[in-house]
């Protein structure tokens, strides 16, 4: 079956199919972006367009899973063949980007754009 995804409100993200849940998305989302990663491989871009009621998606990434992006009303609708046994919600216009391993490989991973701060 896989996963269908759509905007459920404001400012938030309905996964249904295989896998029944909401994603609320913080705020840093709703103004630079956000990634949603498959453990596919699957790497999709949001954009929430001006009342964060409507989305679009980009596939930045292709993986296994057979990746449709549809219009639905003024948004877009994404719907995954696939069985996943992650996704991920990252925020942010440099959260997840593509990038080559090795010049000499063809190989992509993702980099996670992540401060760590240690208690003194």
């Amino acid at each position: 079956m896989g996963v269908q995804i759509e905007v459920g409100g404001r400012s938030s993200l309905v996964l249904t199919g295989d896998i029944e849940t909401r994603l609320d998305v913080p705020a840093r989302g709703i103004a630079e972006g956000f990634s949603l990663a498959f453990s596919d491989g699957t790497l999709l871009r949001g954009t929430f367009l001006e009342d964060a009621s409507t989305c679009r998606f980009t596939l930045a990434v292709e993986g296994a899973a057979q990746v449709r992006i549809t219009r639905n009303g003024d948004g877009d609708r994404v719907d995954l063949n696939w069985n996943f046994a992650w996704i991920t919600l990252a925020c942010g216009q440099e959260t997840l980007q593509p990038e080559a391993a090795d010049a000499e490989e063809d190989v992509l991973q993702l980099t996670l754009d992540i401060v760590v701060e240690e208690s003194v």
